[in-house]
């Protein structure tokens, strides 16, 4: 995006506020991109040292400052890449999969920046909730294919408050 010189831009007029009318789309495209400045990435470690097994879990209760948010990004990396089938993780909400398409680790590859098959977001269940119900306050973190001696697994995931 170009920038306008100053010189270009009107000033607003004192008494009327700060307005799409006034300052145009990029005044309110910036309101947007201020938004996406409150998303939180949070780190939720699988393993250490010890190989991944199916099965393993990891759980993450929402904060209440996200109660009413979404999950708008997830990612998930390995120190030690597996050296035999793909790694494959899964996000829950409660017993609701909040992937349509779950994480995917490569064989040989220690990160989902180069899977074959990106990790989707199911937008129908991205909700976060804490209303005191544990079951539902927690997400759960499973993997479903460890692949081979992988260790140091986790899961990104990125949240954003609600407006």
């Amino acid at each position: 995006m170009a920038l306008t010189p100053y010189t270009a831009i009107t000033k607003p007029t004192v008494g009327n506020g700060v307005s799409k009318a006034d300052e145009g789309d990029p005044m309110v495209d910036n309101f947007t991109r201020l938004h996406t400045l409150e998303d939180q990435a949070i780190w939720i470690p699988l393993n250490g040292a010890t190989a991944l097994v199916a099965g393993d879990k990891a759980y993450w209760r929402v904060p209440t400052k996200f109660n009413g948010g979404t999950l708008v990004g997830v990612a998930a990396a390995c120190k030690v890449a597996s050296t035999s089938g793909a790694i494959v993780l899964t996000v829950k909400n409660g017993a609701t999969a909040m992937l349509s398409t779950d994480l995917t680790i490569d064989e040989t590859e220690t990160d989902t920046n180069t899977s074959s098959a990106p990790a989707v977001i199911d937008t129908a269940h991205d909700d976060l909730t804490n209303d005191g119900a544990a079951a539902a306050d927690l997400l759960e973190f499973s993997v479903v294919s460890p692949g081979a001696s992988v260790t140091y697994c986790g899961i990104e995931i990125t949240v954003r408050p609600a407006a």
